[in-house]
């Protein structure tokens, strides 16, 4: 049966103040380390990886380091881009861009941070992405991304309406899986935003 495991990347410090990283260039810290070296065991003692793809930035990097050796890069499964709203705290951007917050809150097909990406973005990029996966029945694929991209991914995967990115969050190297039977390429959602490895 063919696997894909997507992992968000570990704790980094901005995760923790609020502040807007996007695709600024942000590293793991201490906690977030921890996970990504826990993330690591648990996949490996449970999985054989066939292909690894990861962000190229750094925090997926390092997570990834920790889970295989042997994986390949991509801008393709970045995070959005938020543009001139990167590397500030979020609560200080909804105090003044409360109405592009608001349409960035309910996934508005209008939302576009000021030199940054939007949702129709986004899909394009998960699109193209999705091209490179190997559907071989009996692979296994990993990908370690980011929260935002992954709600897009998604639903990208699964086939449903692009607003039902609404209804999914993930936390640091949390661990979704998602099977896909003999025959056909239908997903089913084995499990999603797992934690239970970090404790």
């Amino acid at each position: 049966m063919k696997k894909i495991i997507i992992v968000r990347h570990g704790q980094t410090n901005a995760n923790v103040d609020g502040i807007t990283q996007g695709q600024i260039d942000s590293e793991l810290n201490e906690l977030g380390i921890s996970q990504a070296k826990k993330t690591g065991k648990y996949i490996n003692d449970n999985f054989s990886i066939d292909e690894a793809w990861v962000s190229d930035l750094s925090r997926t990097k390092k997570t990834a380091s920790f889970i295989t050796k042997n994986f390949s890069t991509t801008e393709l499964i970045r995070e959005m881009s938020f543009g001139d709203w990167e590397n500030h705290h979020f609560e200080e951007i909804g105090k003044k861009f409360p109405k592009q917050v608001e349409e960035y809150l309910t996934a508005s097909e209008n939302f576009k941070a000021p030199n940054g990406e939007s949702y129709t973005d986004m899909y394009d990029r998960g699109k193209k992405f999705l091209e490179r996966i190997d559907y071989n029945e009996s692979s296994v694929t990993l990908i370690v991304s980011h929260g935002g991209f992954m709600r897009v991914l998604i639903p990208l995967i699964m086939g449903l309406p692009k607003k039902s990115l609404l209804n999914f969050q993930f936390e640091n190297c949390s661990i979704t899986e998602l099977n896909f039977p003999k025959k056909d390429r239908v997903p089913i959602l084995n499990r999603i935003n797992y934690t239970d490895h970090l404790n």
